[in-house]
């Protein structure tokens, strides 16, 4: 397809089959007061998906931090709605968390998330 010079938005490439090959947790994170001033983080909406998961390039994670908004992981899903910046996603030993979700090309197909690397805990199991 030619691209005009009147168009507003890019048009991205939707996911080829097999790139959806990384099991991804997504799950909502409610933190609740606990009795000694503290807070307990609770989980609910938790589900697990296939996903494509790619790291920023350099360019990208520059301008992201200049703005103080930093994403470093770009995570492609099949569309689901109700997927917003509540939540948190679980992919080996990384923890995302979710910045924003738009739609490829406004097609209802695939959800392009950008995530915010939160702790990489080296193989540890401290997020169950």
């Amino acid at each position: 397809m030619k691209r005009r010079l009147t168009e507003t938005s890019g048009h991205y490439r939707l996911p080829h089959p097999g790139e959806l090959d990384k099991r991804v947790t997504f799950r909502i994170r409610e933190d609740t007061p606990t009795g000694d001033y503290q807070t307990a983080p609770e989980y609910s909406g938790v589900f697990t998906t296939w996903a494509k998961v790619v790291q920023v390039g350099a360019g990208t994670y520059r301008d992201s931090v200049q703005t103080d908004d930093i994403v470093t992981h770009f995570v492609t899903i099949r569309f689901r709605s109700g997927l917003t910046a509540d939540h948190e996603a679980l992919y080996g030993d990384s923890l995302l968390r979710v910045k924003r979700a738009r739609d490829i090309n406004s097609a209802g197909r695939f959800l392009l998330l950008e995530c915010e690397e939160l702790v990489h805990n080296g193989g540890d199991d401290a997020f169950t």
